[in-house]
């Protein structure tokens, strides 16, 4: 297999079309049908099927998408590396993380990566789901993950490292009829706002008090839409205690004094065991993990 043979096989593959893959890669349409070609002769598989209709993956080309993928990325992390070494040259390093993470650690944390490497690229998506991020993680679109709620097993090509324990909080407004409430019991007919992601965890906190799980629940992805929401209505939230402490109290929210005390949540850096990391992705997790942790966070003893 051939880098230029791979590399149109996943324009291919992402376009779902041959002129807009030859597009995308600048040559011609016939170009990229005859390295199709050459690469199923050269596996002795079918990867595509072509209709009027485009470009569909077989069950085997859906399978080596996915590998394809990977092994561009870990081409170009090698080149990378080796420029890197060399000459100190550009780098590049992708991550997904929590909002708790993003709004709490690491503006200090890429303050001190942009001193080591100030001409690093960094790139910064929001994880609003664990799976889709992790699925992303195996294609080679992100370095490493940081997530809270992660599948109960991950499998053995993950490799997972505790960040730390973070805390929970359920808050509301000033003002909210229940703002003074000191039990879950109180807060079952409440009207709640929870990304799904947290949905079990929020649901288990209820189970564990022998409480029937508040049916009353509007499923939100984003914290900026979340904390708009919860300051216009009466609204209650879990929240990152951290997160809460540092954007929401400062816009008059309020934590409930509930006596209940919840199970922290396990924060993790989640990377693939079969790929190394570059010296940009392991230097900015190396800054977050030399930060001094705020408030409603804790070091995982070992």
């Amino acid at each position: 297999m051939k880098p230029q043979q791979l590399r149109t096989f996943v324009a291919v593959a992402e376009h779902r079309s041959i002129r807009a893959a030859a597009r995308a890669l600048c040559v011609s349409q016939p170009a990229v049908t005859r390295i199709v070609r050459e690469l199923e002769q050269d596996l002795g598989v079918a990867l595509v099927t072509r209709s009027v209709a485009g470009v569909a993956l077989t069950d085997a080309g859906l399978a080596f998408h996915a590998r394809a993928s990977l092994l561009l990325e870990e081409m170009r992390r090698a080149r990378e590396e080796l420029l890197f070494m060399k000459e100190g040259g550009h780098a590049h390093v992708a991550a997904a993380m929590t909002s708790t993470v993003g709004m709490t650690l690491l503006p200090a944390a890429l303050e001190s990566f942009m001193q080591r490497m100030p001409q690093a690229r960094v790139t910064i998506s929001e994880d609003s789901s664990p799976v889709v991020a992790l699925q992303k993680l195996q294609n080679g679109a992100f370095d490493f993950v940081i997530a809270n709620t992660l599948p109960e097993s991950l499998s053995a090509e993950f490799s997972q490292q505790p960040l730390f324990l973070m805390d929970w909080i359920v808050g509301a407004r000033a003002g909210h009829p229940m703002s003074g409430a000191s039990s879950l019991r109180e807060l079952q007919d409440a009207l709640w706002i929870v990304p799904s992601r947290t949905l079990t965890f929020f649901h288990d906190l209820f189970t564990m008090q022998q409480l029937e799980a508040p049916s009353r629940i509007l499923e939100c992805e984003s914290f900026a839409i979340a904390t708009h929401l919860l300051g216009r209505m009466d609204m209650l939230g879990l929240f990152s205690a951290a997160l809460f402490d540092q954007e929401l109290v400062t816009r008059g929210a309020c934590a409930l004094p509930l006596r209940e005390i919840f199970p922290p949540a396990e924060v993790s850096i989640v990377t693939l065991r079969r790929s190394r990391l570059t010296p940009a992705a392991q230097g900015l997790i190396e800054c977050l993990q030399a930060l001094p942790l705020p408030a409603g966070m804790h070091r995982v003893r070992t």
